[in-house]
């Protein structure tokens, strides 16, 4: 499976990168070609080891890998490769070999060390990749006297100094409120602003009305000004025409955009094949019954030629041609963007988005007073530095996968926190937002993802900063970001680096919360970790007796009694999913199986059947949060369930216009499960109200929508679900239920 997909993913990109018509999709998929040429290479060598924490080999799992889509390592580290400007700057400033090993060893004199000293001090670094921040922590270490600790992280990263750079960058240090987040930073938005190009439909439409309108009319006129009858002619005729004539063929040469202009049946081209006739002296009758049919068309439809009418829309034409291109627009943007610090947010984006100053319009040709247009109003509000709170208001952060983005700044901020050392505080928060941006590898056999205190300096850093200090209250930050992804987003699975980063808070602030990723139905080997057992039997405390319970007939007391996973089974290479066995105690991937259709064959619908088991029986993290996690959305049960079944109503709606519909069948059932867990949460006397409330949502009264509700209702009411109805869940084998109303299908 593993060469095959890279096989296919070579595939495409050698594809793009030979056909699509765009320059730089072109350069991006040569890029792509290389990492994937790089995989198979590796994989056919056996250098790299898809699916293994450590699969470069040679080099440590902390190591920061080049990654490519799908969790493939190419074989590259990220702190490898090329010299970087300042390394060879130092290098040839203190006149040592070129090597990187000269590089690591010049920080360890002691002026090298003071320079390390004067950074931690002023805080004037930058971490872009985790190993930015090795040395630092090694001056950090020998500051507080902790010799030993740094001379054991020194013997662990000198065996890689000649191929790694740790060498630090320099940077400035932040001027951002503690409380801030933002999606892009100032440099990021001003280069997007000006990447902006023009659009095509916009300029074609200036060119009509700047151009040919004005030239169309001025023909027009002409040839109104001759008799109707038989079109008089004289000398003054003649210098006009051929006037006329040369403004044509010019614009033929500069103003390509139009084509309508050119077509031989149109007005213009009509009116100037006539003009070409008359200058030779062929204006015959046949040319002059056109000129005459056309010339009552122009009048029939705006008026005379000069009606007041025309003239006025003339006008306004005109000034609608004078107005700038929104790419000249955004430039005065990126050029106010330019004098910001280009690596943070922007406080006040009121002032990139005010109108064109007069100072501005002498340097870039935009009348002053020009407001900013909406598309560069949407791109520079991506660049607000604020709370993240305020920014899912504002609607810049649109859904949960964005606010997952925001998260490990928040993360950070609180793992900076949790260390008194006034030099490993804000080190280690620069090196967490540093080893979150790390691409995550393809792991298999419930293989975990290198963990943050797994790299070597910041484990000596953490194994000191216990001994002087632990978080203020990181489980706090957790509760805060949860519950604004419940309140923002219902209906909406929460995205696993979201998931990620609040086990990350909760680990961080010594609270057990048993949090579980989304599987991949793809790559599934049919096992659970211990989490979600544990995981599950929370969530059976939480719900014993509700209506989740009921709806999705779920047996507490089995769950409860689940023993710790054992250790798959295996048959001829093959995975077996196995049922219920009274011989041997019930495992959570017994119950998660159970109804599954067997076979020994491997199958991406059968796993993905188990998995949404699995989210049923675990609740997809809501009770663990809402209990053991301590979360309160602001948003009552009653609002966040109506919500969560509003967008399945939605989804099925989407669905059933779709050509490939089961995405959507699978969110949908996502989002029922979330409104049918806070319906669970009303006490008991006033579901059948709250659930009668759902039947006026849009689209809820057709179906499939309809025959959801009233599944619930059943269950409700206490006569469970009408015959013939289950549960709504996302997969199947075979067509979805849910899809048999489409009209024409």
């Amino acid at each position: 499976m593993t060469y095959a997909y890279a096989h296919a993913q070579l595939a495409r990109a050698l594809a793009t990168a030979t056909e699509h018509e765009d320059a730089e999709t072109r350069k991006r998929a040569d890029v792509r070609v290389r990492d994937w040429a790089s995989v198979l290479e590796g994989m056919a060598e056996g250098r790299i080891d898809v699916g293994s924490r450590a699969p470069v080999r040679g080099l440590p799992a902390w190591v920061t890998l080049d990654v490519a889509r799908g969790g493939f390592a190419t074989g590259r580290a990220r702190a490898g490769g090329p010299f970087d400007d300042d390394e060879l700057e130092r290098l040839q400033r203190l006149g040592l070999p070129r090597s990187r090993e000269a590089l690591f060893a010049s920080y360890l004199t002691d002026a090298g060390m003071e320079e390390l000293w004067l950074l931690l001090e002023s805080r004037s670094y930058e971490v872009r990749l985790p190993e930015d921040g090795a040395l630092l922590t090694v001056a950090a270490l020998t500051r507080q006297g902790h010799r030993a600790s740094a001379l054991d992280l020194l013997a662990t990263l000198r065996p890689y100094a000649a191929s790694l750079r740790f060498m630090p960058r320099a940077g400035r240090p932040s001027t951002m409120p503690a409380e801030h987040v933002y999606r892009r930073s100032a440099a990021d938005v001003q280069a997007s602003l000006e990447r902006i190009a023009p659009n095509s439909r916009v300029e074609t439409q200036r060119e009509a009305l700047s151009v040919w309108i004005p030239l169309t009319d001025r023909f027009v006129a002409f040839w109104a000004g001759r008799s109707a009858a038989d079109f008089a002619w004289g000398a003054g005729a003649t210098a006009t025409a051929e006037t006329l004539l040369t403004a044509y063929d010019s614009a033929l040469q500069d103003h390509p955009r139009c084509r309508k202009y050119r077509h031989p049946k149109e007005n213009l081209a009509i009116l100037v094949a006539a003009t070409r006739a008359a200058l030779v002296g062929e204006l015959d009758e046949r040319w002059r019954g056109r000129v005459r049919h056309v010339l009552a068309c122009v009048e029939a439809k705006r008026g005379a030629v000069d009606d007041a009418a025309t003239a006025t829309l003339r006008r306004t034409q005109v000034e609608v041609a004078a107005l700038p291109a929104q790419r000249r627009v955004a430039t005065v943007a990126a050029a106010r963007l330019a004098t910001m610090r280009p690596d943070e947010g922007v406080l006040d984006i009121d002032l990139l988005l005010a109108p064109v100053t007069p100072d501005e319009e002498a340097a870039s040709g935009v009348p002053a007073l020009t407001a900013m247009p909406g598309s560069v109003g949407r791109k520079v509000r991506l660049g607000l530095s604020a709370p993240a709170e305020e920014l899912v208001a504002k609607g810049v952060v649109p859904s949960a996968e964005v606010l997952a983005e925001l998260v490990p700044a928040l993360t950070a901020r609180q793992v900076s926190a949790s260390v008194d050392d006034p030099d490993l505080g804000p080190l280690m928060g620069a090196t967490y937002a540093a080893f979150r941006r790390r691409r995550t590898l393809l792991l298999l056999n419930l293989r975990k993802q290198v963990q943050f205190t797994e790299l070597p300096w910041v484990g000596a850093a953490m194994t000191v900063a216990r001994a002087v200090g632990r978080p203020d209250d990181p489980a706090r930050v957790a509760r805060r970001v949860a519950a604004l992804a419940i309140d923002s987003f219902p209906g909406t699975i929460l995205p696993n680096p979201l998931i990620s980063e609040l086990a990350t808070l909760y680990a961080t602030g010594g609270e057990d919360v048993p949090l579980t990723e989304e599987l991949a139905a793809d790559i599934f080997m049919g096992r659970f970790s211990p989490r979600f057992t544990r995981a599950a039997r929370l969530a059976a405390e939480f719900l014993r007796g509700s209506l989740y319970e009921r709806y999705y007939d779920l047996d507490v007391a089995e769950v409860l009694s689940i023993p710790e996973p054992e250790p798959k089974r295996r048959r001829r290479g093959r995975w077996i999913f196995r049922g219920s066995d009274e011989t041997l105690p019930v495992t959570f991937a017994d119950l998660c199986s159970r109804g599954v259709p067997q076979g020994n064959r491997w199958s991406v619908v059968r796993n993905g059947m188990i998995i949404e088991r699995q989210q049923v029986l675990t609740t997809h993290n809501l009770a663990a949060l809402l209990g053991v996690g301590g979360v309160q959305p602001t948003r009552s049960p009653e609002d966040l369930a109506k919500a969560a079944a509003g967008c399945t109503a939605r989804l099925l709606e989407l669905a059933q216009r779709q050509e490939r519909p089961l995405a959507a069948i699978k969110d949908a059932a996502y989002a029922w499960r979330q409104a049918v867990f806070f319906l669970s949460l009303i006490p008991g006397d006033a579901l059948p109200s709250r659930v009668d409330d759902l039947r006026a949502l849009p689209s809820a009264s057709r179906r499939p929508m309809s025959d959801v509700i009233d599944g619930l209702a059943s269950v409700v009411a206490g006569r469970g679900p009408r015959d013939g109805m289950r549960p709504f869940l996302g997969w199947s084998v075979g067509p979805h239920w849910a899809l048999s109303s489409r009209s024409g299908r």
